[in-house]
């Protein structure tokens, strides 16, 4: 497949080639500039190539959009707004290794180049130019239109009011709760994990090497570097962790220091004021398949005292281990059909009002959901929309002083376009 960035090059050649087969000719002039028939044809062609012209673009547009760049790039220059040449040369870089990546061979991207009629700097030159034009276009845009707009809470609430009739409408919504249950070690399983490390802690007093004990005990992926987790300082790892490595000496390995991850050892093996070099050896207490029939147990009994009467809110409060839900009866929020998280969608789309999901499981983690409220297609409150619409706004402020910008610059710099001359399209 022939890459579309010389495709796109080799159709400019060819229309510039072919334009020069006839007559040439004036069709605008922007102050000391003038585009020829020839640069129209070559832009509509490269659009064309690029597939970004459609059916309801005209040549009277695209010249006007060129005339309207070269007023730019001329108002720039007299501003003096100088280009980031680092940053051109970086970009222009960017571009040449991104269409080099897109052949088998420097061979063959050069063979393409040839077959296009160019060269390696006819290439360059063109990536220079556009983005120079590029580069000034933005900071003058920034300097004399953006900084200018200056929007507040008022105007958006006012564009709010004006453009309410016209805003997107929020769809059929619905109130989510859940009940969550995740199963969590039990005793046996905590102390078996203990005892794993027990039995470590044991060899490592009888002298086994702590960076052997580490590389084949450890459920760290640190225990392939022997338990090495290099050097850390203050906040960096969990404050158990983080507070008994701080406390030992250099070569002293802790006793049994348990985290949420499970059972560390910690030898530290350099220390200052600020940072320590340890290692450690990890026993993770996970659930283990008995603790998770447990819990699947116990969700199904908390299902059965729903259906058989008892409040959904009530059992959430007390029993959920979402956190933030829990408090608020196991409410979820408040939330449109394409909002239902993917994994959730196809049981939340086939209940109703009401209605109480079979228990669903996901990733050893059980849960119940219920549809409490639907609430009907509404338009969005303003709270629920204000920074789009500032947005939307701040867009809208931006092209009106644009256009506004755009026609003062014409009455300061010369312009004068031939639309007759545009007949030689037709």
């Amino acid at each position: 497949m022939k890459k579309l960035i010389l495709l796109i090059i080799m159709i400019m050649i060819i229309f510039s080639s072919h334009a020069t087969e006839t007559i040439d000719f004036i069709i605008a002039k922007v102050g000391r500039d003038i585009i020829l028939f020839s640069d129209l044809v070559r832009q509509i062609n490269q659009m064309r190539g690029a597939r970004v012209w459609t059916e309801d673009m005209t040549p009277e547009m695209v010249l006007n959009s060129m005339v309207e760049n070269k007023l730019i790039v001329q108002k720039a220059r007299e501003l003096n707004i100088r280009v980031d040449e680092r940053r051109i040369n970086n970009s222009v870089e960017n571009q040449l290794n991104q269409v080099r990546e897109s052949f088998g061979s420097e061979e063959e991207f050069h063979r393409e180049l040839r077959n296009a009629g160019m060269l390696l700097s006819d290439l360059r030159r063109m990536y220079e130019e556009t983005l120079t034009e590029q580069f000034l276009r933005e900071r003058l845009i920034e300097s004399e239109i953006r900084r200018r707009i200056s929007i507040n809470d008022a105007d958006v609430l006012e564009f709010y009011h004006e453009e309410y009739g016209l805003l997107p409408t929020r769809g059929e919504s619905f109130e989510v709760a859940m009940i969550l249950r995740m199963p969590s070690p039990s005793e046996d399983t905590e102390n078996a994990a203990r005892e794993r490390i027990r039995a470590i802690q044991n060899r490592l007093n009888r002298g086994d090497s702590f960076e052997q004990m580490a590389r084949e005990f450890s459920e760290c992926p640190s225990s392939q570097a022997g338990g090495n987790l290099g050097s850390f300082g203050r906040g960096m790892m969990v404050e158990e962790f983080e507070n008994a490595a701080f406390e030992l000496a250099v070569d002293e390995v802790s006793d049994l220091v348990r985290t949420e991850f499970g059972y560390h050892l910690i030898k530290v093996t350099d220390k200052n004021q600020d940072e320590v070099t340890a290692s450690h050896i990890l026993i993770m207490v996970n659930e283990s398949p008995i603790d998770i029939d447990r819990e699947r147990v116990f969700i199904h009994e908390l299902a059965d005292r729903i259906h058989g009467g008892e409040s959904f809110a009530n059992i959430a409060s007390f029993y959920s281990h979402d956190d933030n839900s829990r408090e608020n009866n196991g409410v979820v929020n408040v939330l449109t059909r394409d909002q239902f998280p993917s994994f959730f969608a196809p049981i939340l789309n086939e209940l109703s009002v009401g209605q109480v999901s079979e228990v669903f499981e996901y990733q050893n983690m059980f849960y119940l959901f219920r549809i409490n409220e639907a609430f009907p297609e509404r338009r969005f409150e303003f709270d629920e929309i204000q920074e789009q619409l500032r947005e939307l706004l701040t867009v809208r402020r931006q092209s009106e002083l644009y256009e506004q910008w755009v026609e003062n610059l014409q009455t300061e710099i010369y312009v004068q376009i031939y639309l007759e001359r545009l007949d030689a399209f037709r």
